[in-house]
């Protein structure tokens, strides 16, 4: 058996090879979506001109790899997203209280990403697409017109703005890994068509909204699978500016910048779950027949960051309605986190760190008083470029407290995520 300095060495030899894989596929991909956007016209008579014109198209920038044809109407970028774990124990990433937990240690690529996204034939229509290749999963594939400030349509699948935690890429979390909030009450990635918009820009009353019909069906799933859910977000920009979906305070607002935000969904789907694997079950639920589930949401939710201080909350209720055996479960559950960059009260504390702690609660049955998970987190990110390239290690403990069972995971967790 190979000693564990054998292991590592092995590891980053794979991890030099994965670059160079990732860094051709970028070339491929970028070259294949400049053809499908660039003018047609003839052969030119100078392929010296031609190969110095199309390489000044080409750069890179914050996103990655970018391409732009100088008029302003189309723009592509392309990057790639690597997320390496080292895990004291294994939980999957969606996990809930009835999925295994093993004690063993683990080393990975937890995530590995490919994004395309930038706008076609008008700044206002923009276009996104992520691919999973770690999973096999095509994630987003999504298009967007903005009319206006106060009006855009969206099409395709991704991550609708139900919550803020869910919604906040998995590059920009400031804990390892979201909260055990999430599996209960997130929407995930469905098929949808979404109205949003920005209302009373700048204004006391600066509101941003969100509506639209979700397929119901989870991530890839057939638009005949449910009649689908309605989704409503109303979020208040309390200064009169966005606060980006997005965690850590990196950019130090003077003036601070929060917003709060409630939200609603109600509809029939067959599912009782959702993650980025598709629809599924909650502990307790069978797999359903179409519509046989009436699910009905609401949150409510503050964020804040000012100076080097981060918040953000949220608040869950969910009800299930079994229209086949009659079955009524109500769910609440929430988390609060907090972060901060000492340097910005400490001279002497390091510029790039930041220290941050998080505790989630939730009841999956109101009917049954003992059930309950909670969560207790503290983490610490070294920042070398924002969240494109960072380290985080934290600690954590979970209790799941499913009848008549009780789990307890102490947990110590190392990741480094690195987009490119």
């Amino acid at each position: 058996m190979l000693d564990r300095r054998a292991y590592l060495i092995i590891e980053l030899r794979l991890t030099k090879k994965l670059k160079i894989r990732l860094a051709k596929m970028q070339l491929m991909l970028m070259a294949a979506s400049v053809t499908l956007c660039a003018p047609g016209g003839s052969v030119a008579a100078d392929e010296a001109e031609e190969q110095s014109v199309a390489v000044s198209k080409f750069s890179y920038g914050s996103r990655g790899l970018q391409f732009d044809d100088g008029s302003g109407n189309n723009y592509l970028w392309f990057g790639v997203r690597l997320q390496t774990r080292w895990s004291s124990s294994h939980v999957s990433q969606d996990a809930l209280p009835d999925d295994p937990v093993s004690s063993n240690s683990e080393f990975k690529l937890n995530r590995g990403r490919l994004k395309l996204g930038g706008h076609l034939v008008s700044p206002d229509f923009t276009v996104y697409s992520e691919y999973d290749f770690i999973d096999d999963r095509l994630l987003d594939l999504r298009a967007t017109y903005a009319f206006t400030d106060w009006l855009s349509i969206r099409a395709g699948q991704w991550k609708s703005q139900y919550n803020r935690e869910r919604t906040d890429s998995s590059g920009a979390q400031q804990f390892v890994e979201r909260s055990v909030v999430t599996p209960w009450f997130t929407l995930d990635r469905q098929k949808a068509v979404m109205l949003s918009g920005r209302i009373g820009k700048g204004s006391r009353l600066d509101t941003s909204y969100w509506t639209g019909l979700l397929s119901g069906a989870g991530r890839g799933g057939s638009l005949s699978d449910a009649d689908g859910l309605w989704m409503t977000r109303l979020q208040w920009n309390i200064t009169g500016e966005v606060l980006a979906f997005s965690q850590s305070a990196l950019q130090r607002f003077k003036a601070g910048r929060g917003s709060i935000a409630i939200a609603a969904v109600t509809g029939h789907s067959r599912y009782t779950s959702f993650s980025s694997a598709g629809g599924g079950q909650l502990p307790g639920f069978d797999e359903g027949e179409s519509d046989q589930y009436y699910l009905r949401q609401w949150l409510f939710e503050t964020a804040w960051q000012k100076g080097g201080f981060s918040w953000q909350q949220e608040l869950h209720w969910k009800a299930i309605d079994d229209q086949v055996s009659g079955e009524k479960r109500r769910l609440f559950g929430g988390y609060a986190q907090a972060g901060m960059f000492f340097a910005e009260l400490f001279r002497s504390f390091p510029q790039p760190l930041e220290l941050a702690a998080r505790y989630a609660r939730v009841d999956p049955n109101d009917n049954l008083a003992s059930d309950v998970e909670k969560e207790a987190t503290l983490v610490a990110n070294w920042f070398f470029n924002d969240h494109r390239n960072k380290l985080s290690l934290d600690v954590s403990r979970v209790i799941r407290r499913l009848a008549p069972e009780t789990k307890t995971d102490n947990r110590i967790r190392l990741q480094w995520d690195w987009s490119f």
